[in-house]
């Protein structure tokens, strides 16, 4: 089954190239494109090359010939000449789309990118919400397609025509990453646009250009000319050169300090007056205006030195602020009676001395004794202490 799908696709490819009349990618209507014939193209894109080039896109059987409800995100305003013949950066991955189609149906982001194969390239076409593979453009309209490198490598474009021929278009080396490039709808009927790199060739978008009557292709303005649409450019030797514009009224107006632009016209108030050097010097009460001059004495003002020394004043505004000291806390009373520092002395009480007071009596004291006897001429007897 799978190898019947395979030749399918094969055939399918094989039809394309050969009987719908291969064109040419013409993002910018350059001229300096490369026609190829269908010999030509074959040989550099066999079908075997080319096998996973036209997958399910879900566009209708024949051409659509008004927007119906698949119309791509177009603009009629020619983009600038700097941003055509080349491939533009993408912020794809800072800003993601709602929507990605892949493998038959869309994907939201998250989703997209766990499924799609990042060593494949890819291409895709915008709408409003999504990037797709199927959409209508009116004739002469701009939009932009999606392209995602795998590799460094050469890029080539390549459109399959309604008419019959194939145009390529190198873009040179590209990183690896997503770009844009802008597609402009030159020639009603239905276009088929891929690339090729070195990973291969990416999947086709499948481009339907409707309208009618004779359609006038827009030519891209010039450098020159838009180089001499600012009134303060000019075209000097091949060469844009521009002086800075003039300032606004509101760009003027924020250049003043004194004024602000408020509801689309310009408020100003009047500064503050500054002081003159006569205000400055007698605002200082070490100085004196003299004769056109600040004559200041010396810095060491009497009056403040003599304040400072003092520990209960400080010198505040130029004057000497000063202020009663705390008295300092009485010691509690000690509890119970308080001690006499100074005490009476006790009366003296000499010990006894039976020496003395024998000798007192009017005896003697010999061998450890007191002998009153009769010599004493007391006529008593013996006492013996």
């Amino acid at each position: 089954m799978k190898a019947d799908h395979l030749l399918l696709r094969i055939a399918i490819a094989t039809l394309l190239l050969c009987s719908i009349s291969l064109g040419g990618l013409d993002q910018s209507g350059n001229s300096d494109a490369e026609n190829l014939t269908i010999s030509e193209f074959s040989a550099l894109a066999p079908a075997s090359s080319l096998e996973n080039a036209f997958v399910d896109t879900s566009e209708p059987p024949a051409a659509s010939e008004d927007a119906g409800t698949e119309i791509a995100a177009y603009t009629e305003q020619v983009p600038p000449i700097t941003d055509l013949k080349k491939l533009m950066p993408s912020a794809i991955l800072k800003s993601p789309p709602r929507y990605m189609y892949y493998n038959g149906e869309y994907l939201g982001w998250n989703d997209f990118t766990t499924s799609f194969p990042t060593n494949n390239p890819g291409l895709w076409i915008e709408r409003a919400v999504s990037w797709t593979q199927y959409a209508t453009l009116p004739w002469g309209g701009w939009t932009r397609e999606l392209i995602y490198v795998p590799q460094a490598s050469p890029v080539t474009m390549y459109e399959i025509y309604p008419s019959g021929y194939v145009l390529g278009y190198s873009l040179g080396l590209v990183q690896s990453g997503y770009y844009y490039i802008w597609y402009y709808a030159d020639t009603p009927g239905r276009h088929r646009s891929l690339f090729a790199t070195n990973s291969g060739y990416s999947n086709a978008v499948i481009i339907d250009v409707y309208g009618a009557g004779n359609h006038i292709k827009p030519n891209p303005p010039t450098p020159k000319e838009q180089c001499e649409k600012k009134p303060y450019c000019h075209w000097v030797n091949n060469k844009c050169l521009c002086t800075m514009p003039p300032l606004t009224e509101k760009q003027k107006c924020e250049q003043s300090a004194n004024c602000a632009w408020v509801n689309g016209r310009c408020n100003c108030f009047m500064p503050e007056p500054k002081p003159t050097e006569k205000e400055k010097c007698e605002q200082n009460p070490l100085c004196d205006w003299v004769n056109g001059q600040c004559l200041c004495r010396g810095l060491d003002d009497p009056e403040k030195k003599k304040c400072e020394q003092s520990a209960n004043c400080a010198w505040v505004d130029n004057r000497c602020d000063c202020f009663m000291p705390k008295p300092e806390p009485e010691p509690e009373p000690m509890p119970g009676p308080v001690p006499n520092p100074y005490p009476e002395p006790e009366p003296f009480n000499p010990a006894p001395n039976p020496v003395a007071e024998c000798q007192q009596s009017g005896c003697q004291w010999t061998n450890g004794g007191c002998d009153c006897n009769s010599n004493n001429g007391g006529g008593q007897g013996d006492l013996t202490i």
